[in-house]
């Protein structure tokens, strides 16, 4: 910018600039300077007097335009760079923390399924929770994997009522908060775990569902998503006419 505007300038000053090739930048902002400031004095007057309101505009508005189209670039690529890296340590972080948040998620959830009356867990199935207390005293990981089997292994299922309530326990919202999913819309969350829209839940859809909605969405989510879309379809095509015809009947 000094160069360009050194020698656009020469025509008016009584620098002595240096023959081209350009000038060093050095020389061109020192002469930049004398003219602005003390005045490149001509035989008739200075082009600060004459020339510099529109040389100078020209020369403000060049310096900014520059200036600030190269400082927001820098700083659209610092963003990005940023951004970037703090998705990917925000994924690394889900990944190392998965078996921490599985044992949390679990033992959460067999808590809740054992103090609910509307679970519906048989007496038998009961003692054996009590039992596996006692034969895993201090090792929580196994303990918490061996109730949550035992819980899967019986037609246990939880409502949307029920599930509200479960929403206002503490406990629970803390390790759905440390489990880092989104709870703030707690009346959406179990639409989103009910993929067959039967109404209910069993525990490992749950817990399942759960699971995946950790972080943040990312472009595995969103591939995932449409590759499912893409098998269903596919699916659904490669029936034949004659199985398609009655569900055909029966919605008209």
């Amino acid at each position: 910018m000094a160069v360009v505007g050194a020698r656009v300038a020469r025509p008016w000053c009584n620098f002595q600039l240096p023959p081209p090739p350009p000038p060093p930048v050095l020389a061109s902002m020192s002469t930049l300077f004398g003219c602005f400031t003390e005045g490149c004095i001509d035989f008739a007057e200075s082009m600060r007097t004459k020339y510099g309101s529109r040389y100078f505009v020209i020369y403000v508005l060049g310096y900014i335009t520059i200036s600030v189209g190269v400082f927001n670039l820098i700083t659209a690529l610092f963003i990005d760079n940023v951004v970037t890296t703090q998705a990917e340590r925000k994924q690394r972080e889900l990944s190392d923390s998965f078996e921490a948040v599985e044992i949390a998620l679990k033992e959460s959830l067999v808590n809740l399924f054992s103090r609910s009356k509307a679970s519906g867990i048989p007496p038998d199935v009961d003692e054996e929770l009590h039992s596996l207390e006692k034969i895993f005293p201090t090792n929580r990981t196994a303990r918490c994997r061996a109730q949550f089997e035992c819980l899967s292994e019986v037609d246990t299922i939880i409502h949307h009522d029920q599930m509200e309530i479960w929403l206002e326990d503490e406990h629970f919202i803390e390790t759905l908060e440390y489990a880092e999913i989104d709870v703030n819309n707690k009346a959406a969350l179990f639409d989103a775990l009910d993929a067959d829209l039967g109404g209910s839940l069993t525990l490992t859809e749950m817990f399942n569902g759960l699971m995946k909605l950790r972080g943040p969405v990312t472009k595995a989510d969103i591939i995932a998503m449409g590759l499912k879309v893409r098998h269903l379809v596919e699916s659904i095509a490669e029936q034949p006419m004659a199985t398609k015809q009655p569900s055909l009947l029966a919605a008209g």
